[in-house]
């Protein structure tokens, strides 16, 4: 346990897209904070998610755990990321007129939800503005959470991790980025628990054999502040190479893609 005199976890949430982003990008302050909220539930191409995921929330070992119940708006992979395009709502939805819609509807629901909640804490924690590997629905998530911290002034962190896919966001993002950052140690006794109560209630979503970083970052998000130089040192990033179409990666991510390449012959990754 990280020691009280900590500032950061005092009146401190977590707020993640999905029921097991809280346990691979904020492992390191799950234990620490005073509540976890979900934001989304169901998926319309993964019927099994959304009843797993209410199990799943019903058997979790922390206290203070709650959902928004929102539905998915199946954005996964519905971006351009070799030419990304932020938004007020989250990031440019390219490939579907639909999706984007419904992308921009769950923005609405995300910030009225999510207005009386945070207005209680002094410490917010959520999915950095690249959406860690690459997720609309997290790159989302954190800008409804950054437009209520414009609002509120608590102090919003967020997570330091990457990939491929959403490394030219995050380089976008961060040119000339203020670092404010706390380095700490990941938990995995509790990493692996949670993991195996995804996995028994069908809603893991990530790899099976994922192997989690000894320490993460967590970054001060500096919100309306001058960048500053544009170029210089940024944080330390825990860098992940995927690849969704190969057999063994993120169980959800590829039935979706499958989903998306059956009903849209043009879909392509």
């Amino acid at each position: 346990m990280i020691d009280d005199h900590i500032a950061i976890f005092r009146k401190s949430i977590i707020v993640v897209a999905h029921p097991d982003d809280e346990i691979l990008w904020l492992n390191s302050a799950i234990n620490n904070v005073d509540k976890v909220v979900f934001c989304f539930e169901d998926c319309a191409d993964a019927p099994e998610l959304g009843p797993g995921r209410r199990k799943a929330v019903s058997e979790y070992p922390l206290r203070n755990v709650s959902s928004l119940g929102i539905e998915e708006s199946l954005s996964f992979n519905m971006a351009d990321w070799k030419n990304p395009v932020e938004t007020p709502y989250g990031i440019g939805i390219t490939k579907s007129r639909a999706v984007n819609a419904r992308y921009r509807k769950n923005y609405s629901r995300l910030e009225n939800s999510l207005s009386p909640i945070l207005e209680n804490y002094d410490n917010v924690f959520t999915h950095n503005p690249w959406g860690e590997y690459g997720h609309e629905d997290h790159v989302q998530v954190f800008r409804a959470v950054e437009t209520l911290q414009r609002k509120m002034n608590f102090t919003l962190w967020f997570s330091n991790y990457c990939g491929n896919h959403s490394v030219d966001l995050m380089l976008h993002r961060v040119s000339g980025f203020s670092s404010d950052y706390i380095t700490l140690p990941t938990n995995g006794v509790l990493a692996s628990e949670l993991c195996n109560l995804y996995k028994k209630n069908k809603c893991w979503t990530w790899y099976d054999d994922y192997q989690w970083f000894n320490e993460e970052s967590l970054m001060k998000n500096h919100a309306g502040q001058s960048a500053g130089k544009a170029y210089g040192h940024i944080f330390p990033l825990n860098f992940i190479k995927t690849n969704f179409s190969e057999p063994g990666g993120p169980n959800i991510t590829k039935r979706i893609t499958q989903t998306l390449r059956r009903k849209m012959p043009s879909f392509r990754r």
